[in-house]
């Protein structure tokens, strides 16, 4: 082993090194290569020495830094389920004839400095040899994602689930996110989604470097987070009357110990998941519960989307302290719970009728020396905010809380179109663009389709200021129309990956016919992984 190669072993996290190709093999340009790739990396470049690079039985997957054990082993998995090939995983030294796949994670060396950012990664091909370099774990993964997606064939046919590995040019990967938040919302509380299903897209999401799993736990169909304190919460608040006759499926929730194997399940795919608990409004399920909570007393009963209001009257009381006490107990075990820095805190379509009655919503309005019930919603959301901010950690929020004024270290998430974020990044706060012009995947596919999806923007139309307020961008699904897993699927792909590609590529990523090609090369894999996606994908 020469000199250089023994420094790259030192310095870097995880290689995977193979055969040398056949040069014979047939010449393939940046473009060809980058069109088996979503998201289209930072910076591809071709090696000016020839050869290619092949994966077979022989190769080794070679480890070494923090965190590269784990995505060594994750390679291992996914490239046996993708080729069928059983590849050893190894720490010790190699000799010149082996064939090796290399994960290193580190502060790198004199002869390879280390990638730039926590998710950024180098990934080379040699001859013999597939490198991948990263500073951070997460930058490590990134890489191996790659990694999987260049050894699928561009023509993929998979047989039992397999493919035969491609053989990749000598080339060399440099590639880091655009956006530090690249999300998606799953709604499971108007319809409950299983953990099998929430792991499934997980692994969708990650192999498209997305990193935030936004998971709406509590809406006015279901609250569907065990909460120890008040076990009234998922006793009744998660099951639907018997006499909606709704499919066991349908409902239930996520026990403490399920979400934390959840939230390790996504850790080890470099996603955190950030849950969303609503208030003020959209609240039925909790009040159905302990219904002193609101302005009325109840008694209320939870229904499922179409059988009763969309939007309901009734929501906390914002004049009973109670409810605040409630509040902060339940936040205080979802914080215990959730290693997320931001707690979503909904602030959406809270209707004013209630609290514009209750006279303890009034003396609160008038105590407080506020001008109405729009104030009083931004005093509540100041009120969690506080709290929230108490704990080490930070809210953010449906653009609605922005009405009223805007709580002092609240992020706002955009979906009333854009104008709430560019307001939000205006005043200085940070931003996530999620309008339901493009980011809505429970809209029809007539409305958006994959290309429009890849067509959004999250910065457009704001300053070089502004736009360093924006966090990155999110995708949206609501549980109230398709509720099956299969229409579920087929609602978030392929548009997922336009939303996946505009969270990581550079700005200049606009080329939409190329990013067709792209999608179209992805689909196999999609079919590979049990995807229903939509089919007029094809």
């Amino acid at each position: 082993m020469n000199a250089e190669s023994s420094a790259l072993h030192v310095a870097m996290g995880l290689v995977v090194v193979g055969a040398m190709a056949c040069a014979a093999a047939a010449a393939q340009d940046a473009d060809d290569i980058a069109r088996r790739l979503v998201p289209k990396p930072a910076e591809l470049g071709i090696k000016s020495a020839g050869g290619t690079f092949k994966l077979t039985a022989d190769t080794v997957i070679l480890h070494k830094g923090e965190g590269a054990a784990a995505a060594a082993a994750m390679l291992q998995k996914d490239i046996a389920a993708q080729t069928g090939l059983e590849l050893e995983v190894v720490t010790k030294p190699l000799d010149d004839n082996d064939e090796i796949i290399f994960v290193l994670c580190g502060t790198g060396s004199a002869l390879r400095p280390r990638p730039r950012g926590d998710e950024a990664y180098e990934l080379s091909f040699s001859t013999r040899t597939a490198a991948i370099l990263a500073s951070k774990p997460a930058g490590l993964f990134y890489g191996t994602r790659t990694l999987l997606q260049l050894l699928m064939p561009a023509d993929a046919n998979a047989t039992d689930g397999k493919v035969a590995p491609a053989e990749i040019r000598a080339l060399t990967i440099n590639d880091r996110p655009r956006f530090e938040w690249r999300g998606l919302m799953l709604d499971c509380s108007r319809t409950f989604q299983s953990v099998e299903y929430v792991k499934k897209t997980i692994d969708r999401m990650a192999m498209y470097k997305m990193n935030v799993l936004h998971m709406h736990l509590t809406d006015d169909q279901g609250w569907r987070l065990e909460i120890k304190r008040y076990p009234e919460l998922t006793k009744k608040g998660a099951e639907f009357p018997a006499r909606y006759n709704e499919p066991a499926g349908h409902q239930g929730f996520y026990t403490q110990a399920q979400m934390k194997e959840l939230i390790a399940y996504a850790a080890e795919r470099a996603i955190t998941i950030v849950p969303e608990v609503e208030m003020p409004g959209h609240s039925l399920a909790a009040l159905a519960c302990y219904p002193r909570l609101s302005c009325t007393g109840g008694p209320f009963e939870i229904h499922p989307f179409f059988k009763g209001p969309g939007i309901h009257k009734e929501i906390y009381c914002a004049g009973n302290d109670e409810t605040f006490e409630f509040l902060q107990n339940v936040l205080t075990e979802v914080i215990e719970l959730f290693p997320s820095k931001y707690i979503h805190i909904g602030g959406d379509e809270a209707p004013k009728d209630s609290w514009n009655k209750c006279p303890k919503c009034q003396a609160r309005i008038k105590a407080e020396g506020l001008k109405g019930a729009h104030e009083l919603q931004s005093w509540f959301i100041k009120r969690i905010d506080k709290f929230v901010t108490g704990k080490g950690r930070a809210i953010i929020g449906w653009d609605e809380i922005l009405e009223g004024g805007l709580a002092e270290n609240a992020a706002v998430m955009s979906w009333r179109g854009t104008r709430g974020g560019i307001a939000a990044a205006q005043a200085g706060h940070k931003v996530v663009m999620s309008p339901t012009s493009h980011c809505y995947f429970d809209y029809t596919w007539k409305r958006i389709d994959t290309a429009r999806a890849f067509s959004f923007d999250p910065t457009a139309g704001m300053t070089d200021g502004q736009a360093r307020c924006v966090l990155g961008l999110q995708a949206n699904f609501w549980s109230h129309i398709d509720r099956e897993e299969p229409k579920v699927d087929g609602q978030l792909f392929p548009r997922l990956l336009g939303i996946a590609e505009r969270g990581w590529s550079p700005k200049d990523d606009t080329d939409a016919a190329d990013f067709a090609l792209r999608v179209k090369a992805q689909l196999p894999r999609l079919e590979m992984m049990g995807v229903s996606y939509h089919k007029d994908a094809k």
